[in-house]
């Protein structure tokens, strides 16, 4: 009696091991791939991860990100180029592409906002961009995007650097809100929601870089050349969550939930959040589905860097874009 106990226990212990193994090899359970993002400052523009964080896509993509955040544009670049990062979410457009045509090994594999967000904020006693003539304004640095498209909107005003204003560096769109803030400078360029904000304190918003460049692509996904081609399935799953996250961001029903999660997030007023999501997705809609960085958009960033000296030709956007990640990323989302 004692020996068919134990052979029972034996016998029983056994079957739920092969129950187990079986559950195991129909369900195998992985450790997450890791993903070193490089994040640059902190906006509106990094909407569609936030939204891929807190619904879980990343994780639905057995992807778990370790990210390094810095506010400057060419330390992103260095990281990116020296594989200190895997990819750089949100990358600035501009910058990427300066630094591919000095053969930086970085490759743009999406899109991430096709407009820009940038408004010129000013103190409150000046009415139109022809009142700044004469003054100073605030930028993160002399070369940068937002300077140069702070210069767009100034010449189309009959402004023209250096005999008409001059420029003083602050630092980023926090910095610069405050420095216009404090009289410090008369006007900056900032994102939204920053210059709703700054309407609310006072100031003036005289512009908005979206009349003046309707076709400008703000900010793009950029990966590490060599890294891209080793983890081809990593970089795909990458972009198929954030894909997620754009698709959730411009769908309607979703409205309240995803201004909810950049209220939370940038630590806003909800009514910031609220006339944010109404300029970025009812009327920009600035945030495609696709994440396709477009050619006539790209087209814009490589004319102004041209125009600049930056250039030394008009490129074509297909010298800068490997879009065989992205594609790959809508087949197996669309299968």
């Amino acid at each position: 009696m004692h020996r068919n106990w134990q052979f029972a226990l034996r016998f029983s212990g056994l079957s739920l091991l092969v129950v187990a193994l079986v559950l195991l090899g129909s369900n195998p359970v992985r450790a997450a791939d890791e993903i070193k993002v490089g994040i640059l400052s902190t906006g509106g523009d990094h909407w569609p991860m936030w939204v891929a964080e807190e619904k879980g896509f990343f994780g639905e993509e057995g992807l778990e990100l370790r990210k390094f955040q810095t506010n400057s544009i060419a330390k992103a670049m260095q990281a990116l180029s020296s594989n200190s990062t895997d990819v750089l979410f949100p990358s600035n457009t501009q910058g990427t592409i300066t630094a591919q045509v000095k053969g930086a090994p970085i490759k743009i594999i999406a899109g991430n906002f096709s407009k820009a967000l940038y408004e010129l904020i000013t103190g409150p006693q000046y009415k139109k961009v022809e009142d700044l003539k004469g003054t100073t304004f605030g930028v993160i640095n002399l070369t940068s995007g937002s300077t140069v498209l702070l210069q767009k909107i100034l010449a189309a005003h009959g402004l023209n650097y250096p005999s008409d204003y001059s420029l003083l560096t602050v630092g980023g769109t926090p910095a610069r809100f405050a420095a216009v803030k404090k009289g410090a400078v008369s006007g900056a360029m900032v994102t939204v929601p920053t210059s709703f904000m700054a309407q609310d304190e006072g100031m003036n918003v005289l512009a908005n870089i979206s009349a003046y460049l309707p076709e400008y692509q703000f900010t793009v996904i950029a990966g590490n050349a060599d890294w891209l081609q080793k983890n081809r399935d990593k970089a795909v799953r990458f972009l198929m969550a954030l894909i997620k996250g754009m698709r959730y961001l411009n769908d309607p029903k979703n409205k309240e939930e995803v201004i909810k999660i950049m209220a939370e997030r940038m630590k806003l007023r909800p009514k910031y959040a609220e006339m944010s999501y109404k300029q970025v997705v009812d009327d920009l809609k600035a945030v495609r589905n696709d994440a396709a960085p477009t050619d006539a958009a790209i087209e814009t960033v490589v004319k102004l860097e041209h125009d600049r000296g930056q250039l030394d030709k008009l490129y074509p956007p297909s010298t800068f874009i490997d879009d065989s990640y992205r594609e790959e990323a809508l087949k197996r989302l669309d299968k």
